[in-house]
């Protein structure tokens, strides 16, 4: 009945979905009979509801996709629906030679160039199809020159549109990328020019917006000083200049000026009067600059000016910028002039550094925050998965990287278990197990320290877990050791294809979130071990009385909320006190072990198995009626009966007896089950054992 539902609701979908496109079929239909065609029949009723249907159908999509946007199948049904209608309008003109058959090429291309993918591709495929049907079984036109060279222009139209399209698309897109990246690129050379961080030694942090106001600020800060020594010192350009990372190269980075004729550089260090005061760190001042000097780098043509001063910014014997001021009149910089931009350069180097503190402390309360509040997630996450969770969740905040896993180590077998992992091709990885070997995050474990020792990854030399495995494409890799208690439990990865992607600062910052990750991580095994022993028989690994009787509870309120049978197997074996007596205590304890193992074997993945007590074991299954539960009941004693154990007293054998009881056909509480579950046990030893009975 299920199956019947579900087929009947998919074929109300499909004919929801496609009664559009059916309908306009169906308009074709009258075009490919000539239904418009000049002469054919009188205008009437007929045409009239054609138009009528079309445009209702017409209008009610458009409508649709105006307000729900347009998916590939709904742009589909329009350039079908406007071909169509297109179609009649030049069949009614007079078909293929009328003066009005080049609006199919013009709809064509129309329909192609909104059109996205498939949809565009299909829409000159139909175009194709309904020109060639339409004049061949419409208008009987047989002339193979005239059908190929409809057929030509409307590949050609809709081809050559659809194509235009989607390379301008692609033209638009790449110049806005181009566009964001340049404004970012500029926003991050800023900060390496004021070295508000240190250069090349963080990945594409998402920091951008911090370091953008950073720059602002400074900014700001060095416009306000060029302009108050511009209005002081009667200047007609005040400009500071900075070295940029190419060599021999400088810039402008703010200036206040009164000139057109300012270049927009960069400029060559060595250049004129700014060359002088760049090469020998001094002050160089010229004064009564014959007109047509064009030793002054940062005007266009030569310089109108007349006296010109510049002063190196010095910070701990390096130049990090040059101050340069110019006059149009011929008054050379006295001492208290130079002296006053000797001391401005002080306020630029202030400015420089307070930003440069804060972006420091800015950043360094970030990583604060993320790792606090990962500290307060790992408190309360009590499973492995949740605390990987919390820990990759946490390694994305702290760094950008394209993949992330955990690995565990299980000393052991001395095994290496991918836990978890996220980002490119992580369900590659997803569950990888593999043996001490060379790899990267075998010798991390072994050696307790992060690699590789500067981040970054050369796949060809390097190998992250087997050589089988690789880890294409990434540039830079960290692996850092989890250990927790001085014992290692693992290790957190992270890679990205970006080159050095992970500075100092990152490392350091994950190494952090390493240190709380594995004492997580340890704890939530250790609460994994304690739940284990808390549910867990220590001899059989079966589950003990109280967790069966806690799940009973559980399933049966399930099954009574849910209107299902539930049903309890009680199994005693038979005469276990003689093999005590007989082989001894260990033997019995092995005997009990395997009747634990051919309970799980047997038991199908639902059902639960429990030593109930000495050898009493109990199978709790849900969704099964008395049929099912005793068929399965029949194959453990089955199992049971041709089980052999090797002693030292000879081969042994067991039997067992079997009672089932279900819910709610026997029993309407936990207890009643448990109890007639019982009774139906003692009955099929009172029948002479090893078989199986019901209430």
């Amino acid at each position: 009945m299920t199956a019947l539902v579900q087929a009947a609701l998919r074929v109300r979908r499909t004919a929801r979905s496609a009664w559009g496109l059916a309908a306009a079929l169906l308009l074709a239909a009258f075009l490919l009979a000539g239904f418009f065609l000049p002469g054919s029949r009188a205008l009437g009723w007929g045409y009239a509801a054609w138009v009528a249907t079309w445009l209702a159908l017409f209008g009610h999509r458009a409508r649709n996709a105006y307000r729900q946007g347009a998916d590939p199948r709904s742009a589909f049904e329009l350039g079908v629906l406007l071909l169509v209608g297109v179609h009649a309008l030049v069949q009614f003109r007079g078909g293929v030679g009328s003066e009005l058959y080049p609006l199919t090429y013009v709809a064509v291309a129309l329909v192609a160039s909104f059109a996205t993918g498939p949809a565009g591709i299909g829409v000159v495929a139909f175009a194709l199809a309904l020109g060639f049907a339409i004049a061949f079984l419409g208008e009987h036109i047989t002339d193979p020159l005239l059908l190929g060279l409809n057929a030509l222009f409307i590949a050609c139209f809709g081809a050559l549109s659809y194509m235009f399209t989607r390379a301008e698309i692609v033209r638009v897109r790449r110049k806005s990328e181009l566009e964001l990246a340049a404004q970012k690129e500029k926003v991050r050379d800023d900060t390496r020019l004021f070295r508000l961080v240190a250069p090349s030694s963080e990945g594409v942090r998402d920091e951008e917006r911090l370091y953008q106001t950073s720059v602002q600020e400074v900014r700001q800060a060095l416009y306000h000083a060029l302009q108050l020594l511009h209005q002081t010192l009667d200047l007609h350009t005040c400009v500071l200049l900075m070295p940029t990372d190419e060599a021999e190269q400088l810039r402008i980075v703010e200036l206040v000026t009164k000139s057109d004729d300012v270049a927009d550089g960069p400029f060559s260090q060595g250049a004129g009067a700014v060359g002088a005061a760049v090469r020998r760190k001094l002050t160089t001042s010229l004064q009564q600059i014959r007109p047509g000097y064009q030793g002054i780098c940062y005007y266009r043509g030569p310089a109108t000016v007349r006296s010109f001063i510049a002063v190196p910014v010095l910070e701990r014997g390096h130049l990090r910028a040059v101050l340069c001021a110019d006059r149009v009149v011929d008054r050379a910089f006295g001492p208290q002039e130079e002296e006053l931009l000797r001391s401005s350069t002080s306020h630029v180097l202030r400015a420089f550094e307070n930003e440069r503190v804060f972006v420091q402390l800015e950043s360094s309360k970030r990583e604060q925050e993320t790792l606090y509040r990962v500290s307060q997630a790992l408190s309360t996450a009590l499973t492995q998965d949740a605390v990987m969770e919390v820990g990759l969740a946490a390694a994305k905040e702290i760094v950008v990287h394209d993949f992330a896993a955990i690995t565990e180590y299980q000393p052991d077998g001395r095994r290496h278990v991918v836990r978890r992992a996220a980002g490119e091709r992580a369900l590659d990885f997803q569950g990888l197990r593999f043996r001490d070997n060379t790899s990267l995050t075998a010798m991390v474990v072994k050696n307790r320290h992060y690699l590789p020792y500067r981040g970054e990854f050369d796949p060809k030399q390097q190998v992250l877990f087997t050589k089988k495995t690789h880890l294409k494409g990434m540039e830079s890799l960290l692996v850092l050791p989890l250990v927790a208690r001085e014992e290692p439990i693992g290790t957190l990865i992270v890679a990205a294809k970006a080159p050095s992607a992970f500075g100092t600062s990152a490392r350091e910052t994950l190494e952090a979130l390493a240190n709380q990750l594995a004492v997580a991580m340890a704890n939530a095994r250790a609460v994994r071990q304690l739940e284990e022993m808390a549910t867990t028989d220590g001899l059989t690994g079966c589950l003990n009385k109280r967790a069966l009787l806690d799940q009973m509870e559980q399933k049966l309120m399930a099954a009574q909320r849910f209107g299902r049978k539930l049903s309890l197997i009680v199994t005693d074996l038979d005469h276990f006190k003689a093999v005590n007596d007989t082989y001894g205590h260990a033997a019995g304890d092995r005997v009990l072990k395997e009747v634990g193992g051919v309970l799980r074997r047997v038991k199908r993945e639902t059902d639960l198995v429990a030593r109930f007590g000495g050898e009493e074991f109990c199978v709790l299954c849900e969704e099964t009626d008395v049929r099912g539960a005793r068929l399965l009941a029949e194959r453990v004693r089955e199992e049971l009966e041709k089980t052999e154990l090797v002693t030292e007293f000879g081969t042994l054998k067991v039997t067992a007896s079997l009672g089932v009881a279900t819910f709610p056909d026997h029993a309407s509480t936990a207890a009643d089950l448990f109890v007639q579950g019982d009774k139906a046990l003692y009955e099929a030893k009172n029948r002479g054992r090893n078989q199986v009975c019901t209430v």
